[in-house]
């Protein structure tokens, strides 16, 4: 286990503390949970950087953390807009086009996921620059409606809009980048090529023959051979 992992685990144990005080704040108000929602936000954020800084800079990449580090900020991030996807008197809520978007994406990302490592062993799909990008700015919207609670620092929630259009677009446009990818990767796929068995059995008529009926058949054509010898 290297330091890196232990700090995505602990990110990892963040997540229901910043999902039950936001929750709580949502219903109800209390600024300490305010607080605490805030605080763990922004500790994994933070943490975020710093276990990618010790991956990096001590060389203690691994395949678990690949795994676990990621994971971790897709969960921090889906568990807040499902929160903020809810109407409150407490917090904005975020417009219904914007969730669509990003959970249909990482529902089809996540079903493509497991097609192709059903079939091709291991998903060989680099991450883009645009999925970054889409990634920070659902993150910084997360944070913007978190932090300026109702009152929005103020401002009104017209401004929110730029924020939410631009992680839908980037967003949407991962969409466009890894389903060519994606089917790239299982046309090469053996399985994906129709094969002999396959045909015959397409072009091999199915139907059911009365054996009654194949018996006259046979018989009326002997009849009709002996006539004619």
């Amino acid at each position: 286990m290297t330091i890196p992992n232990y700090i995505s685990i602990f990110r990892l144990m963040l997540v229901p503390v910043f999902v039950v005080s936001l929750l709580d704040f949502a219903d109800k108000g209390t600024d300490p949970s305010w607080w605490i929602a805030v605080g763990a936000f922004l500790v994994a954020v933070v943490s975020d950087g710093v276990d990618g800084y010790i991956a990096r800079r001590f060389k203690q990449r691994s395949e678990l953390g690949a795994f676990l580090d990621p994971m971790a900020d897709k969960l921090l991030l889906v568990s807040g807009l499902v929160v903020l996807s809810f109407s409150s008197d407490h917090l904005p809520q975020l417009p219904v086009w914007m969730i669509g978007v990003v959970f249909g994406r990482d529902l089809f990302l996540l079903l493509g996921f497991f097609v192709i490592t059903h079939w091709c062993g291991k998903m060989k799909i680099q991450p883009h620059f645009i999925s970054k990008c889409a990634t920070v700015l659902q993150m910084i919207v997360v944070a913007l409606v978190v932090l300026g609670r109702k009152d929005q620092f103020g401002l009104g929630e017209d401004w929110l809009f730029w924020w939410y259009l631009a992680a839908t677009v980037f967003t949407g446009a991962t969409f466009l980048i890894y389903f060519p990818a994606g089917m790239k990767q299982l046309q090469a796929v053996p399985a994906s090529a129709p094969s002999t068995d396959q045909s015959r059995r397409l072009v091999r008529m199915d139907f059911e023959v009365d054996p009654s009926t194949l018996v006259g058949s046979l018989k009326s054509a002997r009849d009709e051979k002996s006539e004619g010898a």
